[in-house]
């Protein structure tokens, strides 16, 4: 997810205070804030960490997520449109972007919670806030929804040292937590760790390959690209049903938007460890070497907001050829990426409100519409009625429609809708 969504490294200068207090001088009002604090979501007691677990359960998160309201993913949209990686940093409109994310989050948007943390914690000019303290309380918020990134998300918090108390026995309980609920990043951290041959001494990897793959795969399966990227290297061996596996896998993480996937086919045929007979292809494809690198340098500028589904169109594995190309990297991605329908007049994008229709929807004609009533008629079903007005013998397409006073968007919900 555009901001990208979670990113495990962040980089920020926090400068901590502390005023020591002796033991016997402590006020009930700080004994009270000490208790309170500790029962906040960043501290929720969990299971240790166990890296030689003998069992994992493939969870989607899915199916933890709480629904999206359509207004606050007009807004989430909105909010990502402005924070477009083809506008330099500096020029694009952050304290809009954050305007959209937080009325987003307000209405329970749980991706706009995660992104308003990381661009409270960003460096980028205009953000309204760079309070540390406001982007933990928003990652809260979205753990008390039940969300698996954001259990995710607070482990990084705690690795990094913004949550006092925190280290890595407390972040790793997060990250267990997420993954068992589903999080693809948290699965792709933990189960790359655990997929070692053996224990670390220095704790940095366990052998626990088993879970650990079923991790990674779990990622995978449920469309998180830098999965492939970890996979591919753990598949990667010396016989040609380990190199074809590897092949596979991090072609397909090049479809799930993986740059370092791209990257990385990008010098295996080039000819990578060609010599000591470890390359996957076994001999050198220049053109293939060149279209993934292109793509590669793509993905990375989108930041994982960009997915090329239909690759093959235009990058097929071998034995197949390769079609003919014109040398622009953007003719490669508007073949390889998904294909949408532009919007329609019906679907009324750029209006809000009760006229907002979000895409995929559409309002019936007025004579297929059962829901349309005229007259002293009793409407059939709670929600907004759009009023017509005009003279009884106009055509019901030309009727005016009333819109001065249109009523809140906190009901948008209940407005009858019709899939295309």
């Amino acid at each position: 997810m555009p901001l990208p969504l979670i990113c495990r490294i962040i980089c920020i200068a926090l400068s901590l205070f502390a005023a020591s207090v002796h033991a016997g001088e402590l006020s009930s009002s700080i004994i009270k804030t000490t208790v309170a604090m500790s029962d906040l979501p960043r501290y929720e007691k969990l299971p240790l960490f166990d890296p030689h677990r003998k069992s994992f359960t493939c969870v989607y998160q899915s199916q933890h997520v709480p629904p999206v309201d359509p207004q606050a993913e007009l807004w989430f949209q909105q909010a990502l449109a402005l924070d477009n990686p083809d506008v330099y940093y500096q020029k694009r409109d952050y304290p809009k972007i954050y305007q959209l994310y937080v009325q987003a989050a307000d209405r329970g948007h749980w991706k706009a919670m995660l992104n308003l943390a990381s661009l409270i914690l960003s460096s980028y000019p205009g953000v309204p806030q760079h309070n540390p303290e406001a982007a933990i309380a928003w990652v809260e918020k979205a753990m008390q929804l039940g969300v698996p990134d954001a259990y995710d998300m607070m482990g990084s918090y705690h690795q990094n040292g913004m949550i006092k108390g925190g280290d890595a026995t407390s972040a790793y309980a997060l990250f267990q937590r997420a993954a068992d609920m589903g999080s693809p990043s948290a699965q792709t951290y933990l189960g790359f760790k655990m997929s070692g041959s053996y224990d670390s001494p220095d704790g940095e990897f366990w052998g626990n390959s088993t879970i650990g793959m079923q991790m990674l795969q779990c990622a995978l399966a449920q469309g998180y690209g830098d999965a492939a990227y970890e996979l591919g290297g753990l598949y990667k061996g010396t016989t040609p049903d380990s190199k074809l596996r590897a092949l596979n896998v991090l072609h397909e993480g090049v479809k799930l938007g993986c740059a370092k996937c791209a990257k990385d086919l990008a010098s295996e045929f080039r000819g990578y460890d060609l010599t000591s007979g470890n390359n996957l292809i076994g001999h050198i494809d220049t053109e293939r070497a060149t279209r993934y690198f292109k793509l590669g340098e793509a993905l990375e500028h989108y930041q994982g907001r960009l997915k090329l589904p239909n690759l093959d169109k235009v990058l097929p594995l071998p034995p197949a050829p390769l079609p003919k190309w014109d040398g622009n990297v953007q003719t490669l991605i508007d073949a390889a990426k998904a294909v949408t329908p532009p919007p329609t007049a019906q679907q009324g994008t750029a209006l809000q409100g009760r006229e907002y229709i979000p895409h995929g929807y559409a309002v019936l004609p007025l004579a297929q519409n059962s829901l349309a009533v005229t007259g002293n008629q009793v409407v059939p079903r709670d929600g907004y009625w759009l009023a017509l007005y005009g003279a009884a013998s106009t055509p019901k397409n030309e009727l005016i429609r009333h819109v001065r006073t249109p009523p809140s968007a906190t009901k948008l919900e209940s407005v009858s809708r019709h899939l295309l």
